[in-house]
């Protein structure tokens, strides 16, 4: 945990001890591996817990036969994917390949989907795939410059060093980048966008969508029918029930199909050769976000913006 705790520059007391969970390999050449994730402490604050999501929570240790551990990386959205792990080592932990949860083709929409405000929602979700922080990178123990904190003025801290300017088009120009885990900011920028009134109670942390909806009438549990339009919440397995203290990440649904196959939106996600807002086609949900995390039974719960 203190290596841990030292790679992500934050103190020991911001990290739940009772909270580990590990996965443990071996190669044949007798280098060991292990995964751990962590959840924030009680005592980590708004800010140091917001930290923790889109993957950041998980370290990814190696240590060579008769040497010390170190930490090889964090462990990303997808799990893994950010630290090259042999891959015997990524079959024994069952995690997916790179690749093999985004690069598909984004849909032209034929009016909107459903008209209306979600119509727009989705219009504008899907206008912002392969929006990527700025500069490029690899991994999240880099900075993680985009600009959707900026515009919902959610920094909570964030810097802009380092960080460059980005743009996309008519949503945004020359906007100043700042380094803040973003899954949250972007689903709040994108939500605002197409009108929805009084996200004030959105922040940084993805579990403030739970927050969110309870203040304004939800009942949230897991599981659920999701609509084009909604908030997805993914909760580490051992999580009771959906509460605004913690969650993984948050990600838009797009597009609902018959055999209960979704569509994704995502900020905060990375690629081949950045992060970026990614998208995803014809998901199971359960099954997706177990693989995004690297945890068999990552719980998932639904946020609709009409509530």
């Amino acid at each position: 945990m203190a290596l841990y705790a030292a790679y992500r520059h934050i103190p020991v007391i911001s990290i739940a001890a009772e909270s580990a969970q590990v996965l443990a390999a071996r190669q044949r050449n007798g280098t060991a591996w292990a995964m751990v994730r962590w959840q924030p402490s009680a005592r980590a604050g708004q800010t140091a817990g917001a930290g923790f999501q889109d993957g950041a929570g998980t370290g990814i240790f190696t240590r060579p036969r008769g040497g010390a551990w170190t930490v090889a990386g964090l462990g990303g959205q997808p799990s893994g994917c950010a630290v090259r792990i042999p891959h015997a080592v990524r079959r024994q932990w069952h995690l997916p390949g790179c690749l093999a949860l985004e690069g598909q083709a984004v849909p032209r929409l034929r009016g909107t989907a459903g008209g209306g405000v979600t119509g727009a929602l989705v219009k504008i979700a899907l206008a912002q795939v392969g929006v990527a922080d700025n500069p490029p990178v690899t991994g999240f123990s880099r900075p993680d410059c985009n600009p959707y904190t900026t515009l919902v003025g959610n920094p909570l801290g964030a810097s802009s060093r380092h960080c460059k300017t980005s743009s996309n088009g008519s949503y945004f120009h020359g906007v100043q980048d700042v380094s803040e885990f973003w899954c949250a900011d972007f689903t709040k920028w994108v939500w605002k966008q197409a009108g929805i009134p009084g996200l004030g109670a959105l922040t940084p942390a993805a579990a403030s969508f739970y927050t969110w909806g309870t203040e304004h009438g939800e009942r949230i549990s897991f599981g659920g029918t999701p609509r084009a339009g909604d908030a997805v919440v993914l909760y580490p397995p051992a999580t009771e029930a959906p509460n605004g203290s913690y969650a993984d990440h948050v990600g838009i649904v797009t597009a609902v199909h018959a055999d209960g196959t979704v569509n994704l939106v995502n900020g905060d996600f990375l690629g081949p050769s950045n992060i970026a807002v990614r998208y995803v086609a014809h998901a199971h949900l359960s099954a997706w976000a177990s693989r995004v995390e690297g945890s068999k039974g990552e719980k998932w719960a639904l946020v609709s913006p009409h509530p």
